[in-house]
């Protein structure tokens, strides 16, 4: 299987690209290095330096790499920084993302799996939280996060994408 990280150069993508491999996974990294290392992506993946939001280039990439799956993890993700920005982090998160979902559906990729966070809960008062306690995002980088679960999941619905979404709390 052929599998697109987005966000491969950061934390938990480049960890993510190092499993793939590991697995006997074709790999091909597009990070825009905003804030991952180029160093941390695996020498055996492919890296392009892009944007998700540049359509030709995801484009090219799916077709030229046969994409079976895309794991989406590039996006912001400080708190404090989608309070003093909401704008830049619903572009980044939810904006961004529609471009990707977009070159998906008409590319035909079958996979789509998105990091979310656990920040879509709030404060949800019960422990231990679980996917049924009701989601109550209390930050814009929640509620970007949130979105785009709904975005992901109507695209799903009306063309058939299968879909995972991934809400965890802090990994490191």
């Amino acid at each position: 299987m052929a599998v697109l990280v987005t966000g491969g150069a950061g934390y938990i993508g480049s960890h993510m690209v190092w499993e793939l491999l590991e697995a006997g996974e074709d790999v091909v990294v597009l990070d825009r290095l905003s804030t991952g290392f180029e160093w941390a992506v695996a020498p055996e993946a492919g890296l392009y330096i892009g944007d998700v939001a540049d359509t030709a280039l995801v484009e090219t990439i799916i077709r030229d790499h046969k994409v079976d799956a895309i794991i989406h993890f590039a996006g912001s993700i400080v708190v404090s920084d989608s309070v003093a920005d909401p704008l830049g982090y619903y572009d980044n998160n939810t904006g961004r993302t529609r471009a990707l979902l977009d070159v998906a559906v008409r590319t035909g990729v079958p996979h789509f799996i998105f990091s979310s966070t656990a920040a879509v809960y709030g404060s949800a008062g019960t422990e231990p939280i679980t996917e049924d306690v009701r989601t109550a995002p209390e930050s814009p980088y929640g509620r970007s996060k949130l979105m785009t679960e709904w975005m992901l999941a109507d695209t799903a619905a009306a063309h058939g994408l299968g879909y995972t979404i991934l809400r965890y709390f802090n990994v490191a």
